[in-house]
């Protein structure tokens, strides 16, 4: 299966950084397609789960889904 481009760039570039990025977009659009996205590139990064900046974007998504 060929990842999507959002999820290829994510590879490509600063994992973190991106999605950081995608979910201000989430925050103010709460776009459904957005959110798979966002969770599908966070799965593919939890071999780096004890790194501080995946930690943040976990702890991001909780707080991003905690406040919807």
């Amino acid at each position: 299966m060929r990842p999507s481009s959002s999820t290829a760039v994510i590879r490509e570039g600063t994992a973190a950084g991106t999605l950081h990025l995608a979910m201000d977009v989430i925050e103010r659009t709460w776009g459904g397609g957005a959110l798979n996205v966002l969770f599908d590139a966070y799965r593919e990064m939890r071999p780096w789960r004890q790194d501080g900046d995946v930690q943040d974007v976990y702890d991001r998504v909780m707080t991003l889904m905690a406040t919807r």
